[in-house]
């Protein structure tokens, strides 16, 4: 097949001073089917280096790199949206430096996301927990576990988000620039993306483990842990609640989530 006739992956993939991470996500994207042209948009959040002959050197005749770099870091929310602002693909998806897709991923996803004649689709992920090595000398993994097993409904997405960064493929049509990351978030800004996009589309479930995603099991997540998140599910609630179709079930249900943590709903409008 002719390279004009391929279909076109843009994965944006955001990054700040983690280059060996970084080059085991794009060595990932190594292991895709050679009959899918993969436009791997990197955007250095910041960082200190771009390491842009990395990359180069790990391309092959159907990887194209697109580098941006950006002069102080904004978070992984605008990283994301410059990708989005310039991917060219027909399908987007996202991996973060952190991450990696298992060999086949997008030739799995795009074979589905076809024969279901989809424009979103989602898999599962593994959890690699990591665990730090004595004196801060780096993490090492000490096991793996299904992350996140949610079937698609558009309440229920209301209330809990539906999959990891990296398990999404989209159809560029089905995202159309109508929606981009909230800025305002520094967590839950993922979950706040699917939302937006299950507003106007339905997403087919993949029960199928194709990616893995990194947790670092330390003292600084220990502490924060799901504390971290709060502020950012009242904002995701306020915003969206509205949109549900049994407004009573996902109100008990959002609400009860924030009571589980010793947070007033009233005090937040909710």
């Amino acid at each position: 097949m002719k390279k004009e006739n391929l279909p076109k992956v843009s994965i944006i993939v955001p990054t700040k001073d983690r280059p060996e991470l970084l080059l085991r996500a794009i060595d990932s994207l190594r292991t895709q089917d050679a009959d899918i042209i993969r436009e791997i948009i990197i955007v250095n959040d910041g960082g200190r280096e771009d390491h842009l002959s990395i990359y180069e050197n790990n391309a092959n005749s159907n990887m194209e790199f697109k580098v941006f770099k950006l002069e102080k870091s904004y978070g992984p929310s605008h990283a994301r949206n410059i990708g989005l602002e310039n991917a060219t693909g027909d399908y987007i998806c996202f991996l973060d430096d952190d991450d990696i897709y298992l060999p086949l991923t997008l030739d799995f996803r795009l074979t589905m996301i076809k024969k279901l004649e989809a424009d979103v689709v989602y898999t599962r992920a593994l959890r690699d927990i990591w665990e730090t090595l004595p004196n801060s000398r780096g993490y090492k993994s000490i096991g793996k576990q299904l992350y996140w097993d949610s079937y698609f409904d558009k309440d229920l997405i209301l209330v809990q988000n539906i999959a990891p960064n990296c398990c999404v493929l989209f159809s560029k049509e089905s995202w159309n620039k109508s929606y981009w990351f909230d800025e305002t978030m520094n967590t839950t800004e993922d979950h706040d993306f699917w939302v937006a996009l299950s507003r106007n589309n339905d997403f087919k479930e993949l029960k199928l483990v194709d990616c893995e995603c990194s947790y670092r099991k330390d003292e600084k997540t220990q502490a924060t842990g799901t504390l971290n998140f709060v502020p950012n599910w009242i904002k995701l609630f306020k915003k969206w609640r509205h949109t549900a179709k049994d407004l009573e079930w996902v109100t008990r249900h959002q609400n009860n989530l924030l009571k589980e943590v010793r947070i007033n709903p009233e005090n937040y409008g909710l």
